[in-house]
């Protein structure tokens, strides 16, 4: 009883974890549209200063990035697919996962101006999918929690 209750707790906090996951890309965005208008750091600078601030250590794709860059024999891959290298071993959710990739195809193409305007874009969509999966979250979460239990109770029935 206490596994399939455990199980679906385990689920349910799952689900809370990629909710923070996407409030942490969307504090992400933000910040990088601040420190491209007012500092104007280049891309590589810009996701280096951000992988080490404690806001974003739980984006393993900043992490994975940060180490990708640091590797002496990859100076010369474009960081579009350093970008993309990182988000594929990443632990962020799908949707989520597919924005970032096509923000990272369109950073650091434009002026600082056009940037500003993908990263605004891309937000709105971070946002969009965040809404939809905290709406997910509040029907799966009690759904996995009462499965668990209920399965769980079922099987210490039929076990007695």
């Amino acid at each position: 009883m206490a596994a399939c209750a455990g199980t679906g707790v385990y689920l349910a906090m799952r689900l809370t974890e990629q909710i923070r996951i996407y409030q942490k890309l969307l504090a992400f965005l933000q910040d990088c549209a601040v420190y491209i208008r007012y500092q104007g750091l280049p891309l590589q600078e810009l996701f280096g200063l951000l992988a080490g601030q404690s806001d974003y250590e739980n984006l393993d794709f900043l992490e994975n990035l940060k180490n990708l860059e640091s590797c002496a024999g990859l100076s010369g891959i474009p960081i579009e697919s350093r970008w993309e290298s990182a988000l594929e071993h990443s632990r962020i959710p799908t949707e989520a996962r597919q924005i970032l990739r096509n923000l990272g195809h369109e950073l650091g193409k434009t002026d600082t101006q056009g940037q500003l305007a993908v990263l605004e874009l891309y937000q709105t969509q971070m946002q969009t999918a965040y809404e939809q999966f905290r709406e997910d979250y509040q029907k799966k979460s009690r759904l996995y929690q009462s499965l668990g239990w209920l399965g769980g109770a079922m099987l210490a029935i039929l076990f007695i």
